[in-house]
């Protein structure tokens, strides 16, 4: 067991190490982010394991990876990579604390899940996009298919309406998951025949949902979108593990020639419209006007229940998928310590991490 632990964390430290190097920094004045990270992480670290065998005994996480591989689905690879990251940093915070609540059983319940979830998910035995050249190719021929025959052509007036719509739902979206980016996320890059890019990029939860504060979202026709992105073959693109397309030139939407828009709340892939895009763009800036009102007039601790919230509950579409997410108590916070709160919840600075040092430390 401490054999694979190890290996396993070995295997995090050099993605997670490059993950966070190339990561933009952000900074809110809004709302207090690093208080609400480290907050996720120490409940993460405390409760995942419990919660993880809880989503194991009710199914397999082979078969849960291989279900997640839809149109729709939030069990993705970012949400993959909080698993293990949260836990592992919430371990590492924990460990200053109180050295004694760490075992290597524990850390196995939750980095051996993730593993043979990843593992299912991406089809392999790759645990990370980065093993992959930075892709993320989940969806069948037959899922593809369907994505690309709705697909039309782009002219620039087209191409104007779809960068407009897609920056205001991504933006809305941020701050619906508090200043988080992880409300969209892309897999491929797929190809076309003709040796054309594919990105395929969901918009997750974008109307009243888990989150308590979504009331402002309850006009959104739709809970969750997906787009097809078709990008001409002089633009090099990969997707990193965090589910973000980088690309060469840096402006890819500049190279769009191709446009699908799809739903997928009924459970099937149905296409949607132009006009219903632009429709559910002026719905998302409205809600996200009231939503800003709304943060404005919460104290800082209700902004961090909020923040932490959606971090924690990362594992939350993994036990969706397992039938058993109402069971399992999500609250966040729930166990940290409250004389722990005060100091772990602090504004600070991010540190600057050594290059060459582990991210996490192994088990002797």
């Amino acid at each position: 067991m401490i054999e694979r632990v190890n290996h396993l964390i070995g295997e995090i430290n050099g993605v997670s190490r490059d993950l966070m190097a190339e990561r933009t920094h952000y900074s809110s004045q809004l709302i207090p982010v690093s208080a609400y990270v480290v907050l996720s992480t120490v409940e993460a670290f405390l409760r995942y394991p419990d919660i993880v065998k809880s989503i194991v005994q009710a199914m397999p996480p082979e078969e849960i990876g291989k279900r997640a591989r839809t149109p729709g689905s939030q069990a993705n690879s970012v949400f993959l990579w909080g698993i293990a990251n949260f836990f592992l940093i919430g371990r590492r915070v924990m460990s200053l604390v109180d050295p004694s609540l760490d075992s290597v059983e524990r850390t196995h319940d939750v980095l051996d899940f993730w593993a043979r979830t990843s593992q299912a998910y991406r089809g392999n035995d790759h645990l990370h996009a980065a093993n992959a050249n930075d892709t993320i190719q989940v969806y069948d021929e037959e899922t593809l298919k369907v994505l690309f025959e709705g697909v039309s052509p782009v002219d620039d007036e087209r191409r104007q309406i779809i960068r407009k719509a897609n920056a205001t739902l991504i933006n809305y979206l941020f701050l619906l998951y508090f200043d988080t980016r992880v409300g969209h996320g892309d897999t491929g890059p797929y190809r076309l025949p003709d040796g054309r890019s594919v990105i395929v990029r969901d918009y997750y939860r974008l109307g009243e949902s888990d989150f308590w504060w979504s009331g402002v979202s309850k006009e959104m026709p739709y809970k969750n979108l997906t787009a097809v992105f078709v990008i001409g073959n002089d633009v090099d693109l990969t997707i990193t593990d965090f589910g973000t397309t980088v690309s060469d030139p840096e402006n890819y939407l500049d190279g769009l020639s191709g446009f699908a828009l799809f739903t997928t709340d009924s459970g099937e892939i149905r296409e949607l419209s132009d006009e219903e895009l632009v429709e559910m763009a002026g719905v998302a800036k409205a809600a996200q006007k009231k939503h800003y009102r709304n943060i404005v007039k919460m104290n800082r601790d209700e902004k961090i229940a909020c923040g932490s919230y959606v971090y924690f509950t990362f594992l939350r579409p993994f036990a969706e998928i397992a039938g058993i997410s109402d069971d399992i108590d999500w609250t966040c916070p729930r166990d940290t310590p409250a004389d722990l709160y005060p100091f772990i919840t602090l504004d600070s600075e991010p540190q600057i991490a050594d290059p060459d040092a582990e991210l996490f430390t192994y088990y002797e």
